[in-house]
């Protein structure tokens, strides 16, 4: 099988900067070979940002920054879910001459070369993910307490068994469009959100799952380490050991997936501080909006305890005065 050389994001405003400190990731640890596209769908106007990202020096590869509608615009944001992510669902009718791409998320930071992952054989599945180690440990952990969300969600909302289910999560993806644009997935998988917004908790990730059931080949667990869940999340101790062990160990695509970013919080984590280094790398842009957050950082308690003194000085001549 030829080895894929395009590269899929899918950004907004939002996270166009991002996006550029994701591709430089790629191309710092990439081996020798042939150059790489990544393919840029932003949804909305040019925009400074998004001139920078044209402007990004990658020779002998290429970035190429596609402005496209966005029929997903008007459904809510849900659970961080952005109508710019569901654009992935289209990549196969935005890409009509490719058969293959590898799709990344812009929270995602590679820390080794993605070479092998573009060669991936997928024996026949219409693409390859990495099960979703925070839904099946939260599953696990519903069984144990016997409060049900997440299981509640898996069977109503996708159908299935909690207890015989392997859902992979999409903030990286290998496809085989050439399949995917057959059987008119992009437009099934799209029409499917748009008509039952409510139903699907993680909108594109749930229709992809449900569409895909069974056709999707279970990549190495390292190629999408979620930091959060490995890091501070409670549930983390029923993930799977196994998987976890290996992302621990020797992670190759880190994904900041959740809430929680390093380009919001200076958290005290080695791969947040490693995802700033990257950055830093990238732009001198990324070097000054560390350094406000450092200070807004540091000045926060300081803040607090001035405040506070404000108040109890302010109660007490309030005090004061009411009793004169």
């Amino acid at each position: 099988m030829t080895s894929c050389l395009s590269v899929a994001l899918c950004v907004d405003g939002a996270n166009v900067d991002q996006a550029a400190v994701t591709i430089a990731s790629v191309l710092v640890h990439l081996s020798s070979g042939p150059p790489l596209t990544f393919h840029v769908f932003h949804d909305a106007p040019p925009s400074r940002r998004s001139r920078r990202l044209e402007r990004l020096r990658v020779a002998p590869h290429r970035v190429l920054v596609r402005y496209v509608e966005n029929r997903f615009r008007d459904l809510a944001l849900l659970d961080h879910v952005t109508p710019a992510a569901l654009l992935r669902l289209q990549l196969g009718e935005f890409l009509p001459d490719l058969d293959r791409v590898l799709y990344l998320d812009a929270d995602m930071l590679a820390v080794a070369d993605v070479r092998p992952l573009l060669a991936t054989d997928l024996g026949g599945a219409v693409a390859g993910a990495v099960q979703d180690l925070g839904l099946h440990a939260a599953l696990a952990e519903e069984e144990v307490t016997g409060r049900p969300d997440h299981l509640l969600h898996v069977r109503d909302a996708l159908g299935w068994d909690p207890d015989n289910c392997t859902y992979v999560n999409s903030g990286m993806l290998l496809l085989d469009l050439a399949a995917l644009r057959r059987e008119r997935f992009g437009e099934r998988a799209g029409q499917l959100v748009i008509d039952h917004p409510d139903r699907f908790r993680w909108r594109d990730q749930d229709a992809i799952n449900l569409l895909l059931r069974g056709r999707v080949a279970l990549l190495d667990p390292r190629w999408n380490t979620m930091v959060w869940l490995l890091e501070r999340e409670t549930r983390r101790h029923y993930v799977d050991e196994g998987a976890a062990a290996l992302q621990r160990r020797d992670p190759w695509l880190l994904h900041f997936s959740g809430a929680c970013k390093p380009w919001d919080h200076l958290v005290d984590i080695p791969d947040y501080r490693r995802w700033w280094r990257a950055a830093v790398r990238t732009s001198p842009l990324w070097a000054l909006r560390w350094l406000r957050l450092l200070v807004a950082t540091a000045l926060t308690p300081a803040w607090r305890s001035v405040e506070r003194k404000r108040r109890r000085l302010h109660a007490k001549l309030f005090s004061g005065s009411s009793a004169r």
